[in-house]
């Protein structure tokens, strides 16, 4: 997936939230026996104001962005379906503070597929953004421009086999990286084979980090996982193991897990979560011990792991974090959060979030601090489709993260037609 250059291209700004903050809507503009075309459009103007940078000369940050979606879709012969839809999108930093390539504008295609399902066969070819049939939270998810190919075997069993190219950012194709991915699942439980690779077969930005450097070699993932109910306890869990070899030739040796569990209390949704990503305990070895995700979209807390406000660790050695992380890479964190209904208007999650280097740092440190979030969500009474949201987060940073708390406050609106 190219993006159109505007001036220069803009990172799509996340927003990583427990309670949603989109509102999604399809308006039929032709509808029949025969088939069903729809469109969707909606405007989002979001504000953020944040200090991200815990070291002791860091700033504060001013943020507009503003994002306009347009989407147009078809149903037809009962099987089929058609969708496209681009986003355009201007981020702008007020305050002149770090103000580079990611912080201009961009239209982005974010949609053109076609789905074919019929019986026990499912298609899917195009750019798209479709969660692995596998899940792999904590590995991957992200848009592609690819395919894949789904049967149902049974009731109980199902197979999806696919393939796609990741969109790096810049117009160069062979900087761009293919995921390649086998899943099946099995009631509830799912187990995936991924490999990951970049394009470059060497060059001055060889490494081990796919987040980070141009060429990295071959990274392997098997997740194995399950979700489902345990009486009254939704519960989701998944292991994930890397293997394969860099183009440095270390070996990826890696590994990530995590659980979560939910329960409904009337107009409250308590849960618990665990996550854990193993870091490099022995830097001069010949193995990447430290977890590497191939491009995944955890938003397990808003500031450290979703905005990746990880990456300015202040801290370096053996428990640091990699430049451009966007998993839980060396990350222990235990979180404790509720989401629950105010009223009919406003809904909110609240969570306290513990966390760790999983390896100590080079001073003997590893706590990196509590992130308490605070997401609200209202729709108004008048219409469905105009919604209000305020984030609000906080970190008490700890020695292994930086000498000063960092922190977020992000309203917007999202309307749509």
């Amino acid at each position: 997936m190219k993006k159109i250059k505007l001036t220069a291209l803009a990172a799509a700004v996340a927003i990583g939230a427990v309670v949603p903050t989109g509102v999604s809507a399809k308006v039929d503009l032709l509808k029949n026996d025969d088939i069903r075309v729809y469109a969707h459009t909606a405007i989002e103007i979001e504000k953020m104001i944040e200090r991200d940078d815990p070291a002791a000369d860091g700033k504060t940050t001013d943020k507009f962005d503003n994002e306009v979606e347009f989407g147009v879709g078809a149903e037809f012969d009962k099987y089929w379906e058609a969708y496209f839809e681009m986003e355009i999108d201007n981020l702008k930093d007020t305050s002149n503070f770090r103000v580079d390539s990611k912080n201009k504008g961009s239209i982005e295609i974010t949609s053109a597929w076609v789905n074919y399902e019929k019986d026990n066969v499912g298609a899917l070819v195009g750019v798209f953004r479709k969660d692995l049939a596998g899940g792999t939270r904590i590995w991957f998810r992200e848009h592609m421009v690819g395919g894949r190919l789904q049967y149902q075997l049974s009731d109980l069993v199902g197979l999806e086999v696919g393939t796609g190219t990741i969109d790096e950012e810049g117009d160069d194709f062979s900087e761009d990286r293919q995921l390649t991915w086998a899943t099946t699942t099995v009631g509830n439980a799912y187990g995936t084979l991924g490999l990951y690779q970049d394009r470059q077969n060497g060059s001055e930005g060889t490494g081990t980090n796919p987040a980070a450097d141009d060429s990295f070699g071959d990274l392997y993932n098997v997740a194995l996982g399950w979700e489902g109910k345990l009486g009254e306890i939704s519960t989701q869990v998944e292991f994930n193991q890397n293997f394969g070899e860099a183009d440095t030739g270390e070996k990826f040796k890696g590994y990530a897990a995590y659980a979560e569990f939910s329960t409904k209390l009337g107009a409250h949704k308590p849960r618990l979560l665990l996550a854990y990503g193993s870091g490099d305990d022995d830097l001069t070895d010949n193995d990447v011990g430290e977890f590497r995700a191939a491009r995944a979209d955890t938003t397990f807390t808003k500031m450290m792991i979703d905005e990746g406000y990880i990456e300015n660790i202040t801290s370096t050695g053996v428990g640091g974090v990699g430049d451009g992380q966007d998993g839980i890479g060396n990350v222990t964190l235990l979180q404790v959060g509720n989401t629950f209904k105010v009223n009919d208007v406003w809904r909110a999650d609240v969570s306290a979030t513990y966390l760790a280097l999983s390896e100590e740092n080079a001073n003997g440190d590893n706590y990196l601090g509590t992130e308490l979030n605070w997401s609200n969500r209202w729709t108004l009474p008048t219409t469905a489709n105009v919604r209000l949201y305020l984030d609000l987060g906080y970190m008490f940073s700890a020695d292994a993260f930086g000498p000063d708390d960092v922190w977020i406050i992000e309203p917007g609106v999202r309307v749509v037609f």
